[in-house]
């Protein structure tokens, strides 16, 4: 795949209000609405790969493509996990049971954890690892999905998703009412992987640059993370939609100032910076700082372990797009 160095812009920024959601910054009700850029990118992104796989080799190899995700996500994955549970003991002795962290290392592993609030039970530090779980969940099926959907020309591929869109956004909006407390939809595959299936829309169309919709999509962006909020149903029923769109729209435009060094780097990194910042800032939080301290203070310790976790870790299992496209131009 070519590398895109505007997509790296848009996970850095997803990244940051994350990061700055989760100091409890006052203004930022919706910040949380951060996963699902996340999750469009990444729909957009896998399914590009399957896409390229299918026309280069006229099938998908599934084992080799989760082979490929896990190599990607695991190893620091099981860092933070091990780094966790050494020091759970010491940092969150008396927020839970001891048992409790050793369960939630044990689901965030096996990529399961994303269901205990479905099953009633509390999530403890490791409440964030819930986004990875959906995504690994979609890795497992998804390749079956497009094996069918990539038979089919174009237009009814796009009109296949486009209606598995349609229908789970349906099935969140109604489903969830019938919930013991209707965001316990907020973890659940089946009503929070919308966005993952609308980053794959946007594969199948026409790969074409569309700046006039930069602006457009961070406004509406802009305007879900400052009005939505976790307190208010109508969240459920239209703002992850809308938040879904506005990401895509900027993922469709992507403009220039996203390729920008920094931003680049903060997004190569900002796998580990998810990883990292909320137990890091939770620790802060029952300490009881105030959330500019919280800020800056996990800001700033989250950037140095997800360096290391990007260098020491995560390189040495994965090569990045750019740098495998560097050793075959040097190469040749």
């Amino acid at each position: 795949m070519k590398y895109i160095p505007e997509l790296d812009g848009v996970r850095a920024l997803a990244a940051l209000l994350i990061v700055v959601y989760h100091s409890k910054i006052p203004g930022l009700s919706g910040g949380f609405f951060a996963v699902d850029v996340f999750f469009v990118l990444s729909g957009f992104l896998v399914t590009q790969l399957l896409c390229k796989h299918y026309v280069r080799d006229g099938r998908i190899n599934w084992a080799c493509f989760l082979r490929r995700r896990l190599s990607r996500l695991m190893p620091a994955l099981a860092v933070m996990l091990a780094a966790y549970l050494a020091m759970a003991s010491f940092m969150w002795g008396d927020l839970l049971a001891p048992g409790i962290h050793l369960r939630d290392v044990l689901l965030s592993i096996t990529y399961s954890i994303n269901w205990l609030t479905t099953w009633g039970e509390q999530v403890g530090v490791l409440a964030h690892v819930w986004s990875l779980a959906i995504e690994m969940q979609f890795y497992l099926l998804w390749p079956l999905v497009m094996v069918l959907v990539l038979r089919l020309n174009r237009t009814q591929g796009v009109t296949v998703l486009v209606l598995l869109y349609v229908t789970m956004t349906l099935w969140r909006a109604i489903g969830s009412a019938g919930l013991e407390s209707s965001w316990n939809m907020y973890a659940r595959t089946d009503m929070h992987a919308t966005g993952l299936v609308l980053g794959a829309i946007l594969a199948m169309l026409p790969q074409k640059r569309l700046p006039h919709l930069a602006v457009p999509g961070l406004l509406i962006l802009g305007f879900c993370f400052t009005f939505f909020s976790t307190h208010w149903d109508p969240t459920i029923r239209c703002g992850f939609t809308l938040a879904e769109v506005g990401a895509a729209m900027l993922i469709l435009g992507r403009p220039v100032w996203l390729a920008h060094s920094v931003l680049r780097w903060l997004g190569q990194i900002s796998y580990g910076l998810y990883l990292w910042h909320y137990p890091i800032m939770l620790y802060f939080r029952i300490e009881g700082l105030p959330w500019h301290e919280v800020l800056i203070y996990g800001l700033a310790l989250a950037l140095i372990f997800a360096s290391l976790s990007y260098y020491l870790v995560e390189l040495r299992f994965h090569k990045p797009i750019q740098r495998r496209q560097g050793a075959m131009v040097s190469g040749a």
